[in-house]
């Protein structure tokens, strides 16, 4: 299982009452496994989030994991259980509010 960053554990997150629409910025680790899946495409798909690209590496042959900051819109509830379920897929996720959280 991936990790949740900084000290906010998959647990606590489950437990939130977030509410309402709102914008949050990550940092994310996806393990090489998953190199041709549409990870990224599927938080738009299957939560209805809007996701925006800010910076991202990835190797085109896939024989590294594959590191993105992201901006992620959307109604609370539906950005806490998209963590989880990347959390579930081995990711890891760095939360902040702003760029320097992550360093």
């Amino acid at each position: 299982m991936g990790t949740l960053s900084p000290q906010v554990s998959l647990e606590e997150l489950r437990l939130r009452s977030l509410q309402g629409q709102t914008q949050i910025q990550v940092r994310l680790r996806i393990p090489k496994t998953y190199h041709g899946e549409p990870i990224i495409s599927n938080l738009t798909s299957r939560y209805g989030l809007q996701v925006n690209i800010v910076a991202a590496l990835l190797g085109a042959d896939g024989g590294e994991d594959g590191w993105f900051d992201l901006v992620i819109d959307g109604e609370a509830s539906l950005i806490r259980q998209a963590l989880i379920d990347l959390v579930q897929l081995e990711a890891d996720i760095w939360v902040g509010s702003e760029q320097e959280d992550y360093t």
